[in-house]
């Protein structure tokens, strides 16, 4: 079940090297290790198969600590100096909120860290429910073929890479070792572990034991034929109840999350008037720290409950289209891009620290005067484009081959079940293997699996090859580069299949090619029920939200501005001569006089954090643990977004400023 070179693995490794000042290992600790990791924490951290001590664990949640604290403590220094490096001069709120932030966060990153094998165990074991449909489907493809148990369970353990297909390894082995008396005893206590977390399959694994019983042919496929509508229907009604519960989680992600916040970034300068000083580290404070936490965790609990069903296919990196990728230079590449299209951002942002306002160069003074450049075009959009150019040409330039090799993928066992039934109606009819691969290419033409069947029956006529070596040859076999595992387990099982009987192979292809279709319109149904709970939030994050935040960013602006004038209209003394006290804009958002551009910065900076969070969220629900297709949806989702609200906020501006003019 361990991923080589797994995060956790590396960060504890890092934490030993540099940070083993912090948790010296002596008694003291030693206590705190028996205190902080009770044995069942010890148990799913070896169900993990991560290569950690409870030492290396505590230590990193220390470091992580540390870390996290010390990086906050900087920036809150950077505050303060932006102040006249007098922390009287700053409001109490935002020292409540640097301070809460300060020490806060690191406990949450420090918790975090230290939980992580336990939440990791349980996500390999609700992820690993996605490996029942495959598993199922090779034990009973074998059983129709050859009714041996022990047999049917070494092929589906062998075939799938699956960490369902591990434990059934480990199953096996207990067995050889005697931990069972047999495999009727073996797959009934596998049965019952596993029951624990899917009802549906520990019943469809009692009929297939079952199914071995049975005297008739006939009786026999039916039991094999139930045990998959078990598994399969089961499948289909977990995903349900999880949409029916889905509902409202979307809700408040979209109205709290998303809409609320940033309908009330246009109130936030009339908090002046009721003498409120809402300050620009406040919003930054509220935008871009407490409200994605908040986000983060709530999304990342609804993820975690997410039952798996249909894994997606793995790619191994020496596939032919992206065995060239070098991630590291690419990486390189897009970080240079990126920063190059910010440097006029930054450049214009540090011009006012050395030439204050009231410069005697008139381009200069247009572009350090607040009412000048940024009136009309915020420089900062200059840092928001250029982290949304490296992100965008990484991602896109890295995951996009992964992409169209599994769509590749999809789409030939989108075809398989289609050639499959003709294959074996054509051998049904006493063809030779080699004719009817030639037939159903002929009738699947245009098809990717038409070529491969084609490639096959080439092999068999021309170079009078094997049925085995026809697919499997490594230098000329049709399935060399094909990257399915489901297709290479059911072409294996063809193989040995057609030395016994064609006849009954013909019959058990055909089945399976039905079965194959039953997968797949069940794995449609779940994808259409999830994807119309998520095609709002999806639209929201790549037009909605950008859009809103880029017309209340103009405003915003409008209203600061009318405020001001008002402030600076209305007389400060009564017509008794007594005072009345108005409160200024200037004074009360705009921090003592902070650049707007700024404030176009941190809600762009929530905008961009929005989207790396509700493209894993969207994409998480629909597609499970596919690190390639998020990678691939947030290349194509952030410039979108991006555009959207540059446009937006420029536009805006220009159309509010001139309202101001006249």
């Amino acid at each position: 079940m361990n991923k080589e070179n797994h995060w956790f693995e590396r960060a504890t490794k890092f934490a030993k090297q540099y940070f083993s000042w912090m948790l010296k290992d002596n008694e003291k600790t030693k206590k705190k290790l028996k205190k902080f990791f009770p044995p069942e924490y010890i148990n799913n951290l070896n169900f993990t198969g991560l290569d950690v001590e409870p030492y290396g664990i505590l230590l990193l949640s220390y470091t992580g600590a540390f870390l996290s604290f010390l990086a906050f403590f900087i920036f809150d220094l950077c505050i303060i100096f932006s102040y006249g490096s007098n922390i009287g001069n700053i409001d109490l709120l935002t020292v409540l909120l640097m301070g809460s932030v300060t020490f806060f966060f690191p406990v949450i990153v420090m918790n975090l860290l230290a939980n992580y094998p336990k939440t990791y165990a349980r996500y390999i074991k609700i992820h690993s429910l996605g490996d029942i449909p495959e598993i199922l489907s090779y034990l009973v493809m074998y059983l129709k073929l050859v009714p041996n148990l022990e047999n049917s369970v070494k092929f589906a353990a062998s075939e799938s890479s699956t960490s369902l297909a591990g434990d059934l390894r480990k199953m096996l082995w207990d067995m050889e070792i005697r931990v069972y008396h047999g495999i009727d005893d073996a797959l009934t206590s596998f049965a019952t572990t596993w029951g624990e977390w899917s009802e549906y399959f520990k019943r469809a694994l009692h009929l297939i034991r079952s199914s071995i019983h049975e005297r008739e042919e006939a009786s026999r496929i039916l039991t094999l034929n139930r045990a998959l509508d078990v598994a399969l229907d089961g499948t289909k009604e977990t995903m349900n109840k999880f949409a029916n519960k889905l509902h409202q989680p979307a809700m408040v992600i979209y109205s709290i999350g998303i809409m609320i916040p940033l309908a009330l970034v246009a109130m936030l300068p009339a908090a002046g008037l009721v003498g409120m000083q809402i300050t620009i580290f406040q919003v930054f404070f509220m935008y871009d720290i407490i409200l994605p936490l908040f986000i983060f965790f709530y999304t990342r609990k609804i993820l975690l409950l997410r039952p798996a069903t249909f894994n997606p296919p793995k790619i191994p990196n020496d596939h032919p289209e992206i065995v060239h990728i070098n991630k590291k230079r690419r990486m390189t590449i897009s970080i240079i891009i990126g920063i190059l299209i910010a440097l006029p951002g930054i450049f214009f942002m540090l011009l006012p620290i050395f030439y204050p306002s009231g410069s005697s160069n008139s381009i200069l003074n247009f572009i350090i005067d607040p009412n000048g450049l940024n009136t009309y075009f915020p420089v900062t959009l200059f840092i928001i484009w250029g982290f949304t150019a490296a992100v965008t040409s990484y991602t896109l330039s890295v995951y996009y081959p992964y992409k169209r090799v599994r769509d590749n993928i999809k789409q030939i066992e989108r075809e398989f079940g289609d050639a499959l039934y003709i294959l074996g109606k054509r051998l049904s009819e006493d063809k030779s293997p080699e004719e009817s691969f030639m037939y159903t290419a002929h009738t699947m033409e245009g098809s990717q699996i038409g070529k491969i069947f084609s490639q096959t029956g080439y092999n068999l006529t021309a170079m009078h090859t094997t049925l085995r070596d026809a697919m499997f040859n490594q230098e000329f076999g049709s399935l060399r580069y094909v990257y399915s595992d489901r297709i290479k387990a059911i072409m294996r099982l063809f193989v040995e299949g057609i030395k016994k009987s064609q006849k009954a192979v013909s019959i058990s292809i055909i089945r399976i090619a039905d079965h194959l279709k039953g997968l797949q319109e069940i794995e449609n149904k779940i994808k259409d029920t999830l994807y119309s709970l998520t095609s709002t939030l999806r639209a929201t994050v790549t037009i909605f939200a950008p859009l809103i935040g880029g017309i209340t960013l103009a405003i915003t602006k409008l209203i600061t501005s009318i405020l001001g004038d008002i402030s600076g209209k209305i007389p400060t003394e009564t017509a008794s001569g007594s005072n009345i006290s108005v409160p200024s804009v200037a004074t009360s958002f705009s921090v003592q006089n902070v650049r707007p551009e700024f404030f176009v910065l941190v809600i762009g900076i929530y905008l961009i954090q929005l989207i790396f969070l509700m493209v894993r969220f969207t994409n998480g629900i629909d597609e499970g643990d596919d690190k390639a297709t998020y990678m691939y949806s947030l290349g194509k989702t952030m410039p979108t977004s991006i555009i959207v609200f540059s446009i937006t906020v420029i536009l805006g501006q220009i159309l509010f400023s001139s309202i101001v003019r006249v």
